[in-house]
């Protein structure tokens, strides 16, 4: 007799839970206005060259005594980032060279170096001859290779080269951790 009134009044409640659930839910959708959500347009980040980085070929980084107070987008410690208004497409790409971050526009430098998730069977010699690269290192029991651009090449060529022959699974430039921010 008692579980079938402890069944009924369980019943009762869910079917009392139910419908009041329900009637909040329409009287929220009637109150709430659903707002069109604000995106981010895509136009205003430029076309990046490895991953998220764009290389900016018209900064460089020199010491901060010797740099022009005007031509200067910003400095950390000993060192500033200048703009020396020649975006020339014939310097090589390679370490030191200023890219920025597409998606938080910050400033930093690059290590020359390459991280690549090498594919079944590849070895790490096989792509580093195919991008005209160095073997830096590669980790023991992985697929992971770092690789190192030579003296003269061109980081880009190398990148795109590397993603292009499907040796690799995955490449990352590797950037370093100076982050500087544009003022």
């Amino acid at each position: 007799m008692k579980l079938n009134k402890l069944t009924i009044l369980t019943a009762a409640m869910c079917l009392s839970g139910i419908t009041q659930a329900n009637a909040i839910d329409a009287v929220e959708k009637k109150d709430i206005e659903i707002k069109k959500l604000n995106t981010i347009a895509a136009a205003r980040t430029n076309s990046a060259d490895f991953g998220i980085f764009k290389v900016e070929r018209s900064l460089k980084t020199v010491p901060t005594s010797i740099a022009a107070p005007e031509s200067i987008v910003v400095t950390k410690g000993e060192m500033a980032i200048v703009n020396i208004g020649n975006n020339s497409a014939s310097d090589v790409v390679g370490k030191g060279t200023i890219v920025r971050n597409t998606i938080t526009n910050k400033l930093t430098t690059l290590t020359g170096n390459i991280t690549i998730l090498l594919g079944k069977n590849v070895e790490a010699s096989e792509v580093a001859s195919i991008s005209g690269m160095e073997v830096l290192s590669v980790f023991p029991g992985t697929d992971i290779a770092i690789l190192k651009v030579k003296e003269g090449n061109d980081l880009v060529e190398a990148f795109n080269a590397i993603k292009q022959s499907g040796l690799a699974v995955e490449s990352r430039v590797e950037v370093t951790e100076t982050m500087h921010e544009a003022q």
